[in-house]
């Protein structure tokens, strides 16, 4: 009999087990249900995310006065020949047929066109012609603009020369057969070069019809050739001896103002 009841002892002992076992199973935890997505934002166009803001008229600052014609014919003169004198001079020797070592010649020359294009713009933003006829360009804010404007800007009269003689060579070239192609080269090389100072010309006549005294290079670095006044020098010579060639022009009436040609065309 003992061994009976044990026998049934151990078999209710494994009721209660498996009854809470199935009773775990029973109460797991359910998975959630996933969270809604919510829905994306719709993302602003690209007009109404990039704030375009209205840029300001580049104007010339009231303190200015515009210099007028006779210091701009004035000083294109003087500044051509201070940059160009040398080159041509040598180019009409070359042309006589010497014959010579052109090395020290052609220093010579292109000594003057540095000065006069580079190293005045970049210590003074001035040129011989401008000290000459007292003028400097201003941006709208008053102030010089940078350097590259009277290289670019002086580059007009070498860019005429190297054009047309190209065009000379070019044309001379064509009648002969086994020069022909390079005479075609040559002409394709002019029309190049002379098409810049055509756009620069075509630029200044549209801009003084819309009542912009510039020419294309003023416009695209947004300046003004106007009168300047005598600057202090102090114990600098140089640029004494620079400042004190604007009181020659100012004699010669090099150093009037636009307001000045307009005065003389309406007395007339």
């Amino acid at each position: 009999m003992g061994l009976l009841e044990k026998a049934g002892k151990i078999k209710d002992d494994d009721k209660p087990k498996k009854a809470v076992s199935k009773a775990k199973k029973a109460t797991k935890p359910k998975k959630a249900d996933p969270k809604p997505v919510k829905a994306a934002k719709a993302k602003p166009s690209r007009k109404e995310r990039v704030k375009r803001v209205p840029r300001e008229a580049r104007l010339m600052p009231d303190e200015f006065q515009l210099a007028g014609r006779a210091s701009r014919g004035a000083r294109s003169l003087v500044d051509f020949i201070v940059s160009y004198s040398g080159i041509v001079t040598l180019i009409a020797f070359t042309a006589t047929g010497a014959f010579f070592n052109p090395t020290l010649f052609l220093v010579g020359a292109i000594l003057p066109l540095l000065l006069n294009m580079i190293i005045l713009p970049m210590k003074t933003h001035r040129t011989v012609g401008m000290f000459m006829t007292r003028s400097r360009y201003v941006n709208s804010k008053g102030n010089h603009p940078h350097w590259t404007h009277l290289f670019f800007s002086n580059l007009t009269g070498l860019l005429i020369m190297v054009g047309v003689s190209a065009l000379l060579m070019g044309t001379a070239n064509l009648t002969d057969p086994s020069t022909k192609k390079e005479g075609q080269k040559a002409l394709v090389f002019a029309a190049v070069i002379l098409l810049i100072p055509l756009v620069d010309y075509v630029v200044t006549k549209l801009r003084k019809a819309n009542g912009q005294n510039q020419n294309m290079y003023d416009a695209m670095y947004g300046c003004w050739y106007v009168v300047a006044e005598r600057a202090e020098t102090g114990e600098n010579r140089w640029m004494s001896r620079l400042e004190s060639l604007g009181d020659w022009g100012e004699k010669k009436g090099w150093s009037g103002t636009a307001a000045d040609d307009e005065d003389a065309e309406s007395d007339d």
